[in-house]
């Protein structure tokens, strides 16, 4: 049984199926792929600096990260969980766990001093805006515009931009590239071949 059998780790195409099954719109899908595509790339160059990182499970989390968005917003319901639970009743509890921590960045992995998938898919979502990666100030201003309704709101949105900028310089200090090389990603098609 190899690591991602133990895992229980869907294909990409499993990923696609699931995301067309759950009924989710183009333009989340859209969002998702990039996530992903983020993820992929960062993962890829903390390998190749020594960190155990699982590739696979870095792309699977960021295709199903908000596979219960659209369902969410018409219920009112928090993505985050519902994702945990729909993809733990698939049997895929690291994915569930990714898509559960998307969102903040909370203490225990402010605390550890590893990297984890859950890092790598955490901080790619906070680099795509809709569809197109942009930097973390861009980003955060979108989701202040959209989401910053009320004083508490913002100060939540403020507090997340400087625990994902410290989760930022964390990750970029173990990469021979900078935050901005990311961007370069938006030129290339989202498309992902078996890890």
């Amino acid at each position: 049984m190899d690591m991602d059998q133990r895992l229980c780790l869907p294909t990409i195409a499993r990923c696609m199926e699931l995301l067309d099954r759950h009924e989710v719109p183009h333009h989340i899908v859209q969002h998702s792929m990039r996530v992903a595509q983020v993820g992929l790339r960062i993962a890829v160059g903390l390998k190749e600096k020594g960190h155990d990182l699982n590739a696979a499970l870095v792309v699977a989390g960021g295709l199903l990260h908000d596979i219960a968005k659209m369902q969410s917003i018409l219920s009112g319901g928090d993505h985050a969980k519902a994702a945990s639970v729909l993809l733990r009743g698939y049997g895929y509890d690291r994915i569930a766990e990714i898509a559960e921590r998307h969102v903040a960045i909370d203490e225990a992995m402010e605390r550890t001093a590893v990297l984890t998938e859950v890092h790598i898919v955490n901080y790619a979502d906070k680099r795509v805006r809709h569809t197109e990666i942009v930097g973390l100030s861009e980003r955060f201003l979108d989701l202040l515009e959209r989401y910053g309704k009320t004083e508490e709101q913002r100060i939540r949105i403020d507090i997340t931009l400087q625990k994902a900028r410290s989760l930022e310089n964390r990750i970029f200090s173990c990469l021979d590239f900078q935050p901005s090389y990311l961007c370069t990603l938006n030129k290339i098609s989202p498309v992902f071949k078996e890890l």
